[in-house]
């Protein structure tokens, strides 16, 4: 199922390229699901490793609500590992939309998760491609700047568009715009 993005456009706004991710295409570098997968298998292991045996053979010594306790705890550090796995190998569906003037996703139950101004981006490239689906990353001019424990932080932030079929002409596409984008922005 296709994704509509015409309720979405502004007026005189047009549509030049969308797509959408693909399973097949490289992992997202958030999600780089080895890491996570690796990570969530050993903390199961761990953690199985640390309470199945105090539950199970000191049972009869623990009183009620010792037993519990560990009843709880075990259930809470199996379930977080569960969840990592889960988190690492859940893909979820992307639909990309370039406009002439902005960049917008959509996710799979029809929700808008991001519109932005394409003239925010400084910079695009093609940063990974796997079985001929491909990610191109854009560079953006947008600074997030947070303090944490009395130290500054400073990130830039950035867009992708994940595994998409025909990176190449996408990424024609989206420089295309962005030249365009540049030349008017000069001239005015």
């Amino acid at each position: 199922m296709e994704h509509d993005f015409t309720p979405y456009l502004m007026a005189g706004e047009q549509i030049m390229w969308q797509g959408k991710s693909h399973k097949e295409g490289p992992p997202v570098v958030m999600r780089s699901s080895g890491n996570v997968k690796a990570f969530a298998i050993i903390w199961l292991l761990m953690c199985s490793g640390m309470f199945i045996p105090v539950i199970f053979l000191q049972i009869s010594e623990l009183s009620g609500g010792v037993l519990a306790g560990f009843i709880v705890m075990f259930i809470v550090f199996e379930g977080l590992g569960i969840w990592l796995l889960i988190y690492a190998v859940h893909y979820t569906q992307e639909y990309y939309c370039i406009t002439d003037k902005r960049f917008i996703v959509m996710l799979e139950d029809g929700r808008i998760s991001m519109s932005s101004e394409l003239s925010h981006v400084l910079s695009a490239e093609i940063t990974g491609i796997e079985n001929g689906y491909g990610t191109i990353s854009m560079k953006t001019d947008i600074v997030r700047h947070t303090r944490i424990r009395g130290h500054r932080h400073t990130m830039r932030e950035y867009w992708s568009m994940r595994g998409v079929d025909d990176p190449s002409e996408c990424f024609r596409i989206l420089t295309g715009i962005l030249q365009i984008n540049d030349e008017y922005r000069f001239i005015r």
